[in-house]
């Protein structure tokens, strides 16, 4: 790691009134987003966030212990503690396509990142709730395999997923579970394509919002940072075979889409 020099460190705004290791570690995740502290600066260590703040052992190691579950700052034994260097997934509309190879989207976004990725899910039959039955067409009541997802790159999980499909067309085959069976891992297109059902398009809608005190637990989101909160439905052409809610928190993703231009009389998809 280089060995750059801290700059100053601000003063803590006398009007804060939440815990003071909580405002320490805003403070040094503003220099680090502001490039005051660049990936790869040593970070002011415990000794130094005491004197500077006149604060207990305990308050300035809490202080960084909030920055290291964000994911901004490793330690290196023997050598101190170091600002990482962030490296954003890519959310591409390309990740909806047919492939050559069983690779899932998720898989292909964290390995373009040279990050190795990991999927746990955990499925269980169900009834379909009014809002499911609504969006995936069906009866209230009708069974849906509904699957709990984490996804993880390089061991730290970056988004969760529930997702729903119909056991009327999955029941007794190989695509059941979804991360079960010859197919897993590979996503929803390559599984259904795998027992004749064909999806021809996808549908995202995208909020933008404050995580709830679950999702900061599971998905180690720091104090202000909002989710993508992304409602996502598969299709044939005449019908939904699968829908899924999909949280990602905004540090962790970018979502890059590219669009053609067309003429005022090109049909359009939506």
């Amino acid at each position: 790691m280089p060995g750059m020099q801290n700059p100053a460190l601000p003063e803590l705004d006398q009007d804060d009134t939440r815990p003071l290791n909580q405002q320490i570690a805003d403070v040094l995740r503003l220099e680090i987003d502001s490039g005051r502290l660049p990936p790869g600066a040593r970070v002011p260590g415990e000794n130094t966030l005491m004197s500077t703040y006149g604060v207990a052992r305990w308050t300035a190691r809490e202080a960084l212990a909030v920055l290291a579950r964000a994911g901004l700052i490793t330690k290196v034994p023997g050598a101190g503690t170091f600002v990482r260097e962030l490296r954003r997934l890519e959310r591409r509309p390309r990740r909806y396509r047919r492939r050559s190879q069983q690779a899932a989207p998720f898989a292909t976004d964290v390995q373009a990142a040279n990050m190795k990725p990991l999927i746990e899910a955990e499925s269980v039959r169900v009834e379909a709730t009014p809002e499911i039955a609504e969006v995936l067409a069906l009866e209230v009541g009708a069974a849906v395999m509904r699957t709990q997802y984490c996804f993880l790159a390089d061991g730290k999980p970056v988004q969760t997923s529930v997702s729903y499909e119909p056991l009327s067309l999955t029941a007794g085959t190989d695509v059941e579970v979804p991360e079960e069976g010859p197919l897993a891992g590979s996503g929803v297109i390559a599984r259904m394509d795998s027992i004749g059902i064909e999806i021809a398009r996808v549908s995202e809608e995208i909020a933008i919002r404050p995580p709830g005190s679950d999702e900061v637990a599971l998905l180690s989101i720091p104090d202000g940072v909002h989710v993508f909160d992304i409602q996502r439905t598969s299709f044939t052409e005449d019908r939904p075979v699968e829908t899924a809610r999909i949280v990602i928190p905004g540090d962790r993703y970018s979502l890059v889409y590219t669009f053609r231009v067309t003429e005022d009389d090109d049909p359009v998809t939506e």
